[in-house]
């Protein structure tokens, strides 16, 4: 990826869109860094950094996108599984030119967040998140229902059998409808008596769990639930403001 840059300006460059990343995104965000596979561009503590293009892996392609068509199409499915800021380091500044439309699409779905000319420019890749419909006093800011479905629609099958893990009767899995959604309430449940009712819904059928934020500091304090989801389970999804999605197939099934 250093193009004409030499060994020395490559790192320097490197260490300034490390900078540019770390100063202007919040923690815990999921980057996508266009680039060539370089490993160095994705050390950035306290962020989920990912390689663009990927291989089906998730690791790098191994080569530029075909054209406009193909970059848009692999940003899109990325950013439905979660992803939310691109980064182009300034070598690669010519994708925005090359490829037909991106400039465009990003402008146009997301906005640009840094543009530091000479070292990286940084884009969302999806609308900021409107005020919260779901809003404790003193707890942290959370996804609408209405929000989640929209992700959800895009993210899965139209007929997809859901069950939503929920503490409190918060009627998430209501608010989703029409999505096929089923709530498993877990008020008054512990680690053990969650997987089993987890299990019984993949047994009546359901094929995707959703996880919603708002259930982190629950499984927290289960730690088994959270492992029976992470080890057992494929994830499908993971985006921080709203979701994590699972699908009940057994990792290898797919």
């Amino acid at each position: 990826m250093s193009g004409r840059l030499g060994e020395l300006e490559y790192a320097e460059l490197v260490g300034r869109v490390q900078a540019a990343v770390l100063s202007n995104l919040p923690g815990g965000a999921s980057v996508l860094v266009a680039g060539k596979g370089d490993a160095a561009l994705l050390e950035l503590p306290g962020l989920r950094a990912a390689h663009f293009p990927q291989s089906e892996t998730g690791g790098y392609a191994g080569y530029h996108p075909r054209d406009g068509a193909a970059v848009i199409g692999e940003l899109e499915e990325l950013r439905r599984r979660g992803a939310e800021y691109l980064v182009i380091p300034a070598t690669l500044q010519w994708w925005l030119d090359h490829y037909e439309g991106l400039g465009a699409h990003l402008g146009g779905h997301g906005r640009l967040v840094v543009d530091a000319p000479g070292v990286c420019t940084i884009f969302s890749l999806g609308p900021e998140l409107s005020p919260p419909l779901l809003l404790t006093p003193m707890g942290p800011p959370r996804a609408s229902v209405e929000q989640l479905r929209e992700w959800i629609e895009l993210l899965l099958p139209e007929a997809a059998g859901i069950v939503v893990l929920e503490e409190h009767g918060e009627a998430i899995a209501t608010g989703l409808a029409p999505l096929r959604a089923t709530a498993l309430p877990l008020v008054g449940l512990d680690s053990t008596s969650a997987i089993v009712e987890l299990h019984e819904h993949g047994r009546a059928g359901a094929e995707y769990v959703v996880v919603p934020r708002i259930l982190d500091a629950w499984l927290a304090g289960h730690a088994a639930v959270d492992a029976v989801l992470e080890e057992d389970l494929t994830k499908v999804a993971d985006q921080r403001h709203l979701a994590r999605v699972f699908a009940f197939e057994q990792r290898g099934e797919r």
